[in-house]
């Protein structure tokens, strides 16, 4: 799991094997762009990207007390896709 950014705005992802993502998202937000603070530096993801502290808190104690994805919350997968 990681999770990046501040001040109210997340971007939450779980991965198991570096190739399938599992982004948290929420589905009441647009695609308009955002901007967060990630790992120190200033990045633009789209607003259902964005995730309240709750939210965030939640899928992060699930996932340290127990290994697995929160249920109650919004998973987007996404997959690692490698040039052939």
């Amino acid at each position: 799991m990681a999770i990046g950014g501040g001040i109210q705005k997340y971007v939450v992802y779980v991965t198991f094997d570096n190739e399938n993502f599992y982004y948290l998202v929420d589905l009441s937000k647009s695609n308009t762009d955002e901007t967060v603070i990630v790992g120190g530096q200033e990045g633009v993801y789209p607003a259902k990207s964005c995730i309240d502290l709750n939210t965030t808190l939640k899928a992060a104690k699930t996932f340290a007390e127990l290994g697995i994805m929160e249920e109650s919350v919004i998973w987007k997968q996404d997959r690692v896709v490698e040039p052939v």
